[in-house]
């Protein structure tokens, strides 16, 4: 069993690239991971790309699995044949993350395994997790801290 079994798992739970920098939208970021024209990614149930002023995003999110390990493995399978676009974005002067954020409850924790935690030091960049508090109003859009 693993060691957050017991908890309640975070709410609305997405894991993402996330590269912001003069001139990054979504058009830039599949271009520069070459995901345009990738059956993989189109493909792929609950893997989208998502951008905003000088931001963008490519998020695993619930609809491919709620677990955290399951979609980072899916973000590192995208992620790992394409390290050296991630380090051209790095020195492009981009800054490059990935985040894990949620929803997080009284009660409520997250688990990552440590093979999946060296599967995402592995790329190179910081990982980061973002929670936002429940409410009893609706929040935001997750990904509005980003603007």
């Amino acid at each position: 069993m693993e060691p957050g079994a017991k908890l309640k798992p975070w709410g609305n739970l997405s894991t993402s690239l996330v590269v912001s920098g003069q001139e990054v939208d979504s058009a830039f970021l599949l271009a520069e991971l070459q995901l345009a024209d990738s059956e993989e990614f189109s493909s792929s149930e609950g893997v989208d790309i998502y951008s905003g002023p000088g931001w963008a995003t490519l998020t695993v999110d619930e609809r491919h699995s709620e677990n955290a390990d399951e979609q980072a493995v899916e973000l590192i399978g995208f992620l790992s044949p394409r390290k050296p676009a991630l380090d051209a974005l790095k020195e492009a002067g981009k800054s490059v993350k990935v985040d894990v954020a949620g929803i997080a409850e009284s009660g409520s924790g997250l688990f990552v395994s440590p093979g999946v935690l060296a599967g995402l030091a592995e790329l190179g960049v910081p990982v980061t997790f973002t929670t936002v508090r429940a409410s009893g109003e609706d929040e935001e859009d997750p990904l509005a801290w980003l603007d």
